[in-house]
């Protein structure tokens, strides 16, 4: 659909539910718009983005309540979407350790998980696939597209920017929107007027790289050495989540767990734990060279890493 290939039956429910005509991302953007102008109606206003998303999740039927300890150590996560009992009542959770921005994104995702017809389980999909993998990617980057529309609709967003589209300007735009700072970064990508795109990048190695190193350690220990032609593969920042703004094509798309060349400024912004920038062009199928921006990620998921995780920004 649209150029893109969906496999997760999630987003083959909606696809099926909107006669195989519409694009996903774009239903997912017209309900989040529909749901924000709906709750405007109402008379609401913006000034604290979780109460703002709290009534908006009842519009869809659904309650909004803080995990417990138990259940913050089961679900290990900013929020998550459960049924309740057997007359088909769900509630999002969300863990009120975490910074507010994150909550905020992340209770706005779980709304955006009930415009699939076929996310009836709730924590179905996030329980059996970690939100890391490719499997996990394309239905949660359309909750996420859909979370930003919630969180930060694009007029507003547009206006509140203005000229100052980039990740220097990702510290203030989120104080203004009560927003996380990864997800305005990603918001600025994808509410870009122009050609522009956004991620978030890990450095690791393939899956298959760090198996044949356990493997060989394992060898180590059993005959006493590594065969002779073994090389130790180096970790690379690979892609992992991506946002692209609506003038992208497919050949902006930098494949998932794809990664950049070591002469990227995206390692200098790794190593140096600054923001940094440049002129180059991506690992995709677009030849054009446009700038970029790369700055360490506010929020780690791992802290046993070389190199931290790296937010980017580039703009053709």
């Amino acid at each position: 659909m649209g150029g893109r290939r969906y496999a997760d039956p999630d987003i083959l429910s909606l696809i099926r539910e909107t006669g195989q005509l519409i694009d996903p991302r774009s239903t997912v953007v017209t309900r989040a718009r529909r749901l924000s102008n709906e709750y405007i109606a109402y008379g609401g206003d913006s000034r604290d983005p979780i109460a703002r998303l709290i009534i908006i999740a009842s519009l869809c039927g659904l309650e909004v309540e803080a995990m417990d300890s138990q259940h913050a150590a089961r679900y290990n996560r900013d929020a998550v979407l459960i049924p309740v009992g057997n007359h088909g009542k769900r509630v999002i959770l969300y863990n009120p350790a975490r910074p507010a921005g994150r909550i905020a994104f992340s209770i706005a995702h779980e709304i955006a998980h009930t415009f699939f017809p076929a996310t009836g389980a709730g924590a179905r999909f996030r329980t059996v696939c970690n939100p890391a993998t490719r499997e996990a990617n394309e239905l949660e980057r359309l909750c996420d597209l859909a979370a930003s529309e919630l969180l930060m609709p694009i007029d507003r967003f547009r206006v509140v920017v203005g000229q100052r589209f980039g990740l220097p300007a990702v510290e203030s735009t989120a104080a203004e929107f009560g927003s996380s700072m990864e997800s305005t970064a990603f918001r600025m990508a994808s509410a870009h007027p122009g050609v522009a795109v956004a991620g978030l990048l890990m450095f690791r190695r393939r899956k298959q790289e760090e198996r044949a190193i356990r493997q060989i350690a394992s060898q180590q220990l059993l005959f006493g050495a590594a065969p002779a032609d073994f090389e130790i593969a180096e970790p690379k920042y690979r892609r992992q989540s991506f946002f692209a703004s609506d003038a992208c094509t497919q050949e902006h798309l930098i494949p998932w767990n794809k990664s950049f060349t070591p002469e990227s400024v995206v390692y200098r912004a790794g190593r140096d734990r600054k923001i940094r920038s440049g002129a180059e062009r991506l690992p995709n199928k677009s030849a054009t060279i446009g700038r970029i921006e790369a700055m360490p990620a506010p929020f780690q998921r791992s802290m046993d890493v070389e190199l931290p995780d790296v937010l980017f920004f580039w703009v053709a």
